[in-house]
């Protein structure tokens, strides 16, 4: 291997004097120039480091000019014709790796169809993975995958030999292909290109495999990922092993700008796995390593670390707060959120939404600590953020914007502001009731509990009228949907506005006998004994039997007049039902 290192090297090194002899006699220093250039384009030591872009695309160009002057006149030479063949597939390469995919499909195209040329299998399906992977890379996957399909038939079929290792592999076109189905969509059939590619590498010799370097942590990192995406967890923390042994394996400082984005990929998916799969502590301590990769990253190149850093800490401040580190998930969510709003400024469109999701989580946090005040900021924060992608994207960020002014309500209830928690809470419940005209399944089970929020809004205000109007409208709601689905869904929804119910009831009743509105008591009397005989619930049956018996101690004679005059009916005696259990029990 150190031996052919030096030899690169002096290739490199010797390069001017072909090229001062192809100047002054092409048809001898043409061939030593182009074979020269294609020695320095096809290193055979993987561990030596690839030339950067601008260098092979270069290097690569100036062979395909010195084979191109070799095919002028009468008679060309095969072997000239075939390393015009090769130059233009190398050519092919570095321009897709520059980026310049129109370039880099005609080089590649051209590069098969050199009139006598004698292309190897090996050579062929190397261009034609550069094919697929330009074509990936421009979007154009349909064409990717055909591309890539016929690029491992080829592979398949191809005995390379020694000069065209260089050319690639069967378990690179492989990962090309699955990199294709995932970007279509496919994951299962994605995932399983994926598995039969880290089976040939596993089969693989020692000596096999330093030429696949490369592509067998890619291979592993990505199936992974995939694994994680098909709710396949156990199997993904598997293969996450292994993959943190290749990632290990192979030394970062080589390519950087290959390992660090792949460790700290690899990092995050493991640790959401290893969370999914029971094991938090191992998820929490993994998280913290893609944080610190992503940081290592974001040093070297903020635009490519950046992005992982982001994508770390929402990880890590997931996990924290599951177990219940609230002081270190606000650190990890206040970096998060200044780092998503210097992101937002030049892509608004992906790191807003994760910035006023990354406060709202915030604003938890500051709640969970007693810091009211600092709670309603970062609620305040993120409803002005969701707004602003509400405003690009409604269907897709409506729904969050309604979530997050029905938090911001709590929070202003919290904080003594009456009048902003009910303008919050009729926005986010006027979203709602938009939303499911147009999905009445997924939005109009929301609806109850955007009620109730406002509800406590307006008992904060002092409008217990317009809270009981938002409880009654509520329990409506919920009765309809449990008639027309499975009702154990929407129990705890129902117990939980009854309650809120009762209570209002009775505080209502309580406050117009101490003013003197002896009518509206018995209103509110009358309400809270009828909720009373269609529930069951302890907690309204015992908030009714207060309200009765504060109103016979306060005021018994008035309350038994209205009562009388409004329903024609005697005042009850006796308001408590008996539970449909007890019943039974003294039955039998």
């Amino acid at each position: 291997m150190r031996g052919e290192g030096e030899r690169m090297g002096v290739v490199r090194i010797l390069l001017p004097l072909p090229r001062a002899l192809a100047r002054v006699s092409p048809r001898v220093g043409g061939p030593l120039l182009g074979a020269a250039l294609l020695r320095c384009l096809t290193p055979g030591w993987v561990w030596m480091r690839p030339q950067p872009p601008a260098r092979r695309v270069a290097w690569s160009a100036e062979a395909v000019v010195a084979y191109r002057s070799l095919l002028v006149g009468e008679h060309p030479r095969r072997r000239d014709r075939d390393g015009l063949a090769r130059a233009l597939a190398l050519y092919a390469n570095a321009l897709s790796l520059a980026g310049r995919h129109q370039d880099a499909l005609m080089a590649a195209d051209e590069s098969l169809t050199i009139p006598g040329a004698r292309t190897s299998r090996a050579q062929a399906a190397s261009v034609l993975h550069t094919r697929a992977q330009t074509l990936t890379e421009a979007g154009r996957l349909e064409e990717a995958l055909e591309a890539a399909r016929e690029c491992v038939a080829a592979y398949r079929h191809a005995v390379p030999r020694r000069r065209d290792r260089p050319m690639g592999t069967l378990a690179g076109a492989l990962r090309t292909y699955a990199l294709v189905l995932g970007g279509l969509g496919r994951a299962e059939e994605s995932v399983a290109v994926y598995e039969e590619c880290a089976g040939l590498l596993r089969d693989m010799s020692f000596r096999q495999q330093q030429r696949v370097q490369l592509v067998r942590p890619r291979v592993l990192v990505e199936l992974t990922g995939g694994l994680r995406a098909l709710g396949r967890y156990g199997e993904a923390v598997e293969v996450g092993a292994e993959a943190r042994e290749a990632t290990d394996e192979f030394p970062a400082w080589i390519y950087p700008e290959i390992m660090l984005p792949l460790r700290a990929r690899l990092l995050t998916d493991l640790a959401r796995c290893q969370d999914v799969t029971g094991d938090l502590p191992r998820a929490r301590e993994t998280s913290e390593q893609a944080v610190a990769v992503s940081r290592t990253l974001a040093e070297r190149n903020a635009a490519i670390g950046e992005p992982w850093l982001v994508e770390a800490l929402e990880c890590l401040a997931h996990h924290l707060g599951r177990l219940k580190k609230t002081g270190e998930e606000r650190l990890a969510l206040g970096e998060l959120a200044d780092l998503c709003t210097r992101l937002t400024v030049g892509n608004p469109e992906v790191y807003e939404p994760r910035l006023a999701q990354a406060l709202d989580d915030l604003a938890f946090c500051y709640e969970a600590e007693g810091a009211d005040r600092e709670a309603v900021e970062a609620g305040e924060q993120s409803v002005a953020a969701y707004r602003s992608a509400a405003e690009r994207s409604p269907q897709t960020y409506e729904p969050e914007l309604a979530r997050a002014l029905a938090n911001l309500t709590h929070r202003y209830c919290g904080t003594g502001s009456p009048d902003a928690a009910v303008a919050a809470g009729r926005e986010a419940l006027a979203i709602t009731r938009r939303l499911a005209e147009s999905d009445w399944d997924t939005y109009q089970p929301l609806t109850p509990r955007r009620l109730r929020v406002l509800a406590r809004a307006l008992r904060h205000a002092g409008d217990d009228a317009g809270a009981l109007a938002c409880y009654e409208e509520a329990e409506t709601i919920l009765r309809e949907l449990m008639e027309g689905t499975d009702p154990e869904r929407y129990e705890t929804g129902l117990a939980v506005t009854l309650s809120a119910l009762a209570t209002t009831l009775r505080t209502g009743a309580k406050a117009h006998l101490t003013g003197d509105r002896v009518d509206e008591a018995v209103t509110a009397l009358r309400s809270l004994l009828a909720l009373t005989r269609r529930t069951d619930q302890t907690d309204v049956h015992a908030a009714c039997l207060t309200a009765f018996a504060v109103a016979r101690a306060q005021a018994p004679d008035e309350v038994r007049s209205a009562w009388q005059r409004v329903t024609a009916d005697p005042y009850p005696s006796f308001v408590y039902r008996i539970p449909a259990s007890h019943k039974a029990s003294a039955t039998n």
